[in-house]
């Protein structure tokens, strides 16, 4: 028995000492293993129906673990239930009067239970009524299930835990400007005990198709929406109080068999690393902070390419990304096995640029040594359907400090107004540029 087998033999045996009932890890019929899913937002203690012990190690160290419960046990809970059907629990929740909120950046979204979501933006301007920019995500259609349904529960895994739900689907929303189709969202309601419709989780499945997950305490009164463990005999342990993700002594233990089982060559020499005064800032990937300095060539080029529009930047999560290429283009992007869908959301004209700042004087930039960004305009972008018009986007270049990640790019989109957007770009890369910029913002022939 080497040592991370004796580590997990001896972690299994403090937990059947701690825990009564029908779980047994000596039993040779099963096999069981460890996961480590990490810290859960959810309330793992009031949510999951099944045997759990909160274990410490020498390290002080914390976890819960959420033992398996046997096949037999979980069978005789679904025959002996004849409460409420699921339709009939979730009929609660859809004969209130009370919405759920979710708040983003820019968007809120509205879901008011079996009957709408709604997304939108309010502007309000001193002295004048609030400006309201909203799009219905789908109405409310609740689809009855019969009792042959019961057996095709579907599941949905979040860190680690099963968690069966109950999908409503909300249809007819608001036309999509690029599918010229109503807008639709699926919404998975789970069991969670002080679950009030929280929105737990929304997400852009493809354009204009929407998922959403809410926590609710109704579903949990039904064995069949209860979260279940694994069936096949995993131990989920779920770190607390801001321990790691996995015990400190079993990583050590794991990196003991790795170095025993394989052998290990002679080290390479490594280069001396250059001295980098600490006043200056390191802009290299994370593999070359220790040797290179801002200076290094790499960055140069790097940062001329991205002036040209050779070096583009690329970002963004879900089913868009987003393009920015310099002094070219700003776009957003979606690639399937049907090819990429392309939409250009502003290409960049000097001239509608200049035009743009005299209309916009809050735009320009700062006098230099404030800078924190600079502001874009790039017009001329793909027809909008709705309006009729070429979309039109601001891209912001900021500036954000990260020694870590220098070369880190965050981007971001909103849409003020149909069709009208703002890019946001944050990156380290920007931070040595914004003050060479000129007073309409634009980077002209900078010598890196």
């Amino acid at each position: 028995m080497n040592l991370y087998t004796h580590y997990a033999f001896m972690f299994l045996f403090s937990i059947s000492t701690t825990v009564g009932g029908d779980f047994d890890p000596f039993m040779d019929a099963d096999l069981f293993k460890i996961t480590w899913p990490g810290a859960s937002e959810i309330d793992i203690e009031k949510t999951v129906d099944e045997s759990r012990v909160v274990v410490m190690t020498t390290n002080k160290e914390r976890y819960q673990c959420i033992l398996p419960e046997s096949r037999d046990k979980r069978d005789s809970s679904k025959s002996d239930y004849d409460g409420q059907t699921a339709d009939e629990l979730m009929n609660i929740l859809f004969t209130q009067t009370t919405c759920s909120y979710r708040i983003e950046s820019y968007w809120t979204y509205e879901l008011c239970h079996g009957k709408h979501l709604r997304q939108y933006h309010e502007t309000k301007d001193v002295g004048q009524k609030p400006k309201v920019q909203e799009y219905f995500l789908g109405y409310g259609k609740v689809d009855k299930k019969d009792d042959s349904e019961s057996s095709n529960i579907k599941i949905r895994k979040v860190e680690g835990i099963s968690l069966p739900y109950y999908e409503v689907n909300m249809t007819d929303g608001t036309a999509c400007d690029l599918t010229q189709q109503p807008r639709r969202t699926r919404i998975l309601y789970v069991c969670q005990p002080d679950g009030h419709g929280e929105i737990y989780e929304f997400k852009e499945m493809s354009t204009c198709e929407y998922e959403m997950m809410v926590l609710t305490s109704v579903l949990c009164g039904h064995p069949d929406f209860r979260p279940k463990n694994s069936p096949v005999g995993e131990i989920q342990c779920h770190a607390l109080d801001g321990s790691p993700t996995k015990p400190t002594q079993l990583r050590r233990m794991e990196k003991h068999v790795v170095h025993t089982r394989t052998s290990s060559p002679e080290p390479a020499p490594q280069p001396t690393p250059e001295v980098v005064p600490d006043n200056v800032a390191t802009k290299m990937p994370p593999q070359y902070v220790e040797q290179h300095n801002l200076g290094s060539t790499t960055d140069k080029q790097l940062l001329r390419e991205f002036m040209t529009g050779d070096y583009c930047l690329k970002g963004g999560q879900g089913w868009w990304k987003y393009e920015f290429c310099y002094g070219i283009y700003a776009r957003q992007y979606h690639d399937d096995s049907q090819g990429r869908t392309v939409i250009n959301l502003g290409l960049w004209n000097e001239a509608a640029h200049l035009l743009w700042l005299e209309q916009n004087t809050q735009k320009r930039p700062r006098e230099i040594g404030k800078r924190k960004f600079i502001s874009l305009f790039y017009s001329g972008g793909d027809i909008c359907d709705i309006t009729g018009k070429p979309r039109t986007v601001e891209v912001k270049l900021k500036c954000v400090v990260n020694t870590n990640h220098p070369h880190s790019v965050g981007i971001y989109l909103m849409e003020p107004s149909t069709c009208a957007y703002i890019l946001g770009i944050e990156s380290p890369i920007f931070c040595s540029l914004l003050d060479k910029a000129d007073d309409n913002g634009i980077l002209r022939n900078i010598e890196t």
